[in-house]
């Protein structure tokens, strides 16, 4: 009897360990699918792809579509904007037009220490004065499985890159001061050319 009742605590003891180790194994599985998976883009990221120089895309979630709508339209106005951005001050530094000393001229206190950060604030100010003429031409919904919404748009500007050009340079003047605008014709042309030259090349989200 004494023998049986051992046979049968060991039993147990073995039963434990053995649920514990499985329980142990089943824990510390991994997943054994592809190392990588492709994710495909959506048709508003080719799209503005295909013409970067006018092009820009955003994406928005949220548990409501119009919001979805909204974040999505913002995103892609305000990497529109940074690129545009990036281009004008580059086309600044080539072409050597400055005018963020004007910019500080009209603002009460302002000194020469400040007309770097003048001139980075109203380079983005003249880019989303500009992008207003955006449209959206594409929009993408889809509804996720937790019932939130993803949506992605596609905007461009639709008179094309020299007109763009055209605009930069016209809220670039209204932000000098007529008596320094007449004196610069030769200098706003030469602005214009450079600035139509860097929104040829392939735009990125920079931030300035």
């Amino acid at each position: 009897m004494k023998n049986l009742k051992g046979f049968i605590a060991i039993g147990i003891i073995a039963s434990t360990v053995l649920c514990g180790c499985g329980g142990s194994k089943k824990a510390t599985t991994q997943w054994s699918g592809p190392s990588k998976m492709k994710i495909e883009l959506d048709e508003c990221q080719e799209l503005a792809q295909q013409k970067p120089e006018v092009r820009s895309w955003g994406e928005g979630i949220n548990f409501r579509l119009s919001t979805a709508s909204n974040y999505a339209e913002m995103q892609a106005r305000g990497k529109f904007a940074r690129a545009i951005a990036a281009k004008i001050k580059t086309a600044q530094e080539e072409s050597g037009f400055t005018y963020g000393k004007y910019s500080s001229n009209m603002k009460e206190g302002a000194g020469v220490r400040d007309e770097g950060s003048n001139s980075n604030e109203m380079t983005l100010q003249v880019a989303e004065e500009t992008i207003k003429n955006t449209v959206i031409i594409k929009t993408s919904q889809y509804l996720q499985a937790d019932g939130s919404y993803q949506v992605f748009v596609c905007l461009e500007y639709k008179d094309g890159v020299s007109k763009l050009a055209d605009d930069i340079v016209d809220n670039v003047k209204q932000r000098i001061p007529d008596e320094e605008r007449i004196k610069m014709q030769y200098e706003f042309q030469k602005f214009r050319d450079r600035v139509e030259e860097e929104l040829k090349k392939e735009m990125s989200d920079v931030s300035i």
